[in-house]
């Protein structure tokens, strides 16, 4: 307990370093976010909030963790993610160069460390679903899917860190409990570094806050996108299996879920399904008439209602059928709320009135 806390506290410290170090430099090099277009937020805001989380959690893990090979890797390929994102917050690359270098940041992965999807489990209750030798490019398309979906989510303050939040914590407890120090402890260092970068995001610019607002930036979104994928497919494909790939799906059932909706209803229209619009569910609800920050109240809520079945899948062993019917019935009602919205829209603002 006291090495996690000593983690945690550290990767925290070092996120708060960094940001208040990077902060002059994020105005000299124009890596800051200007208000205009689809972006209504005040004055211009440094875009180095995933610069700063990656500090955190690469400095307390050399400090605190063992260096097996995979952790080291995966520093590696983190570190590249980061640096591509940076570029692109800083020159704002098409999308297509992203998708390429994500593609090659999650090859690294797949094929230098073995992360593959070897089986789905037994999702329908009839034995296990083995995928063969489509195990590698599935573990790819999954790892840019999770990366993708976390960064098309961030369109508020604190959204992406707060559900990365929630999410690396259950993480932390899972492998915790399964006796895996090693990742525990990495995911306890995102949970204090994300800490420290709310403070930022959240309050920062606030009256009665003394502390500078940052965002977090394609290379924050995109860096724990990659994270948990990567721990997500570690615990429940790898030799030792920490949890089923059903428990796994809870953990990003969120930001997936709301992910393919999104580019399903661009497609649709007939628009790129790269086209930002202010169509997610967050979007949906801040419509509905529900302020900012119950926004982000409800979100973190839903999401770590998700995370907390999916621990109890594990801890509780519930038959792995019955959770994957839990998932589709998440997933039908998303979508009828999605299709409704605009029915939402109308009750809750007449609700409020």
């Amino acid at each position: 307990m006291d090495v996690s806390l000593g983690v945690l506290a550290a990767a925290f410290a070092i996120t708060v370093i960094i940001v208040k170090a990077l902060k002059p430099l994020a105005y000299v090099i124009d890596l800051v976010d200007k208000p205009g277009g689809r972006k209504h937020h005040d004055g211009v805001i440094p875009l180095i909030g995933g610069i700063a989380i990656f500090g955190g959690v690469f400095v307390s893990a050399y400090l605190f963790i063992n260096q097996p090979i995979f952790i080291r890797m995966f520093m590696l390929g983190g570190g590249f993610l980061v640096f591509m994102g940076a570029l692109d917050d800083r020159y704002d690359l098409s999308a297509r160069f992203r998708l390429v270098g994500q593609f090659l940041i999650a090859c690294i992965f797949v094929y230098g460390l073995e992360v593959e999807i070897g089986s789905f489990g037994n999702l329908l209750g009839l034995g296990e679903l083995r995928v063969g030798w489509l195990g590698f490019p599935l573990a790819v398309l999954s790892l840019i899917g999770v990366i993708n979906a976390f960064n098309m989510l961030d369109g508020m303050d604190g959204l992406v860190g707060g559900i990365g939040l929630v999410s690396f914590g259950g993480l932390a407890y899972l492998f915790g409990v399964a006796g895996d120090i090693n990742f525990s402890l990495l995911c306890g260092a995102f949970v204090g570094a994300s800490i420290a970068f709310l403070i930022f995001n959240v309050y920062g610019g606030k009256a009665g806050f003394r502390v500078t607002k940052i965002f977090m930036g394609d290379a924050g979104s995109m860096f724990i996108g990659l994270s948990i994928g990567v721990f997500l497919i570690n615990g429940s494909q790898m030799e030792h299996t920490i949890f089923t790939p059903v428990t796994a799906m809870w953990f990003v059932l969120l930001p997936m879920t709301d992910m393919v909706t999104i580019i399903y209803r661009r497609l649709k229209r007939g628009r790129s399904p790269m086209t930002p619009d202010r169509t997610h569910i967050h979007h949906v609800l801040m419509r509905a008439g529900f302020p900012p920050a119950q926004t982000l109240q409800i979100m973190v809520l839903c999401q770590s209602f998700l995370v907390l079945l999916g621990v109890l899948t594990t801890t509780l062993n519930i038959a792995e059928s019955v959770s994957f019917i839990g998932i589709l019935l998440f997933v039908g009602l998303y979508q009828l709320l999605m299709k409704r919205s605009w029915q939402f829209i109308r009750w809750n603002k007449r609700r409020y009135a």
